[in-house]
C-alpha cells in the first residue's frame, strides 16, 4: 500500500527502527482503494518473551497534508506575483523620476513657481512609491527569517515548478525567457517548504533585476548520490569582481541599483545564506560581468 516513491523512506524508517529501537513522526503516502492518504507513524520495537514486536501509533494526516500544501502553493503564488510587481513597476516610476528630473532642469530658466513645486511634487511621489514597494518585499522576506524552520519531506521539482509558473507564464509580459528543468521526474527532500521557497523567489527576484530585456533565466535542479544541487543561472550583467568576497555580507557594499532602479537594502543574500544553512546546505555563485551570474545550492539528502 505505500506509495512508490515512499518506499525507499519507509524501509530506511524500518532499519532505523530495529537499530535504534523506535521512529517518531515517519510521514508517507498510502494508496488504497485508487485513493492516496498522508500517514504519521510513531513506531516501537519491543521484545517480549524471545518474541520481537513492532509497535506503534499511526495517525492520518491527509487533510492536514492537503490544507499545508494549498498554503504553500498560495504562498508560492504570492511571492511571484509581489517580484513580478515589484519589477513591473519600478521600471515606470523610475522612468516618471527621471523625466520629472529631466523636466525640471528644462525650466529652471522659467522661474515659476508652480511648475517647480509640482514637479519635486511627482519626485518625490514616485520615489516614495518605488521605495514602498521594495520596504514591502524586503519585509516580506525578513519575516519568514524570524519564524522558526520546520522541515518536513516534499517533492522539490514540482514545488519549484509550481513557484515558477507565473513568471513561466508572464514570461512575454516580462520580456524574459524562464526555463526550470531536472534530471529526474521526481526529487524529494527535506525542507521547510516555504522559507526555502522564498530563497528561490528571491534569487529569481535578483536575477530578474539585473538581466536586461530578452535575457534568460534558468532553472536546473540535480539529484546526486547524497544531495541535491539547484542552479539558477542568468544571462544579465554579472556581479563585479570587487564585490565577490563579500556579497553574503549584512548590509553588503555589493548593493546596487536594478536595471530599473530597483532599490537594493543590502540583507537579502545574507538571510538567503543563513536560510540555506539552516537546511545543513552551502551557496556559493560563479559571475563575470556582461555574461551573466550563476548561483548554486546545495542541500544534503
Amino acid at each position: 500500500m505505500v506509495h512508490d516513491d515512499d518506499r525507499l523512506l519507509v524501509e530506511d524508517k524500518l532499519k532505523e527502527c530495529i537499530t535504534r529501537h523506535s521512529v517518531n513522526g515517519v510521514e508517507f503516502r498510502i494508496v488504497s482503494n485508487g485513493k492516496e492518504h498522508s500517514l504519521r507513524i510513531d513506531a516501537y520495537l519491543l521484545e517480549e518473551n524471545g518474541n520481537t514486536l513492532l509497535v506503534g501509533h499511526a495517525e492520518d494526516i491527509t487533510v492536514h497534508m492537503e490544507y499545508i500544501n494549498n498554503l504553500n502553493r498560495h504562498n508560492s503564488k504570492k511571492n511571484a506575483i509581489l517580484n513580478i510587481l515589484a519589477h513591473d513597476l519600478s521600471g515606470p516610476i523610475g522612468a516618471i523620476t527621471n523625466l520629472s528630473e529631466l523636466l525640471h532642469r528644462e525650466t529652471l530658466n522659467l522661474k515659476n513657481e508652480k511648475i517647480e513645486k509640482y514637479l519635486t511634487m511627482i519626485d518625490k511621489i514616485s520615489k516614495r512609491a518605488i521605495s514602498l514597494i521594495r520596504n514591502f518585499i524586503n519585509q516580506e522576506f525578513l519575516e519568514s527569517e524570524a519564524v522558526n524552520v520546520l522541515k518536513r519531506r516534499v517533492e522539490l521539482l514540482s514545488r519549484i515548478t509550481n513557484a515558477t509558473d507565473e513568471y513561466l507564464q508572464l514570461y512575454e509580459h516580462l520580456n524574459l525567457n524562464f526555463l526550470c528543468s531536472a534530471n529526474k521526474e521526481a526529487i524529494y527532500l527535506d525542507i521547510d517548504e516555504d522559507k526555502f521557497l522564498q530563497v528561490i523567489n528571491n534569487l529569481i527576484s535578483n536575477s530578474m533585476k539585473f538581466t536586461p530585456d530578452g535575457g534568460k533565466i534558468t532553472i536546473y535542479i540535480e539529484e546526486r548520490d547524497h544531495s541535491v544541487l539547484i542552479k539558477i543561472a542568468d544571462t544579465g550583467i554579472g556581479i563585479p569582481a570587487k564585490f565577490h568576497d563579500t556579497l553574503f555580507d549584512k548590509f553588503t557594499n555589493a548593493r546596487r541599483k536594478g536595471l530599473k532602479g530597483e532599490d537594493s537594502n543590502g540583507l537579502g543574500m545574507s538571510i538567503i545564506k543563513t536560510i540555506v544553512e539552516w537546511h545543513q546546505g552551502k551557496i556559493w555563485f560563479e559571475s563575470e560581468e556582461q555574461k551573466g551570474t550563476t548561483f548554486f545550492i546545495e542541500l544534503p539528502k
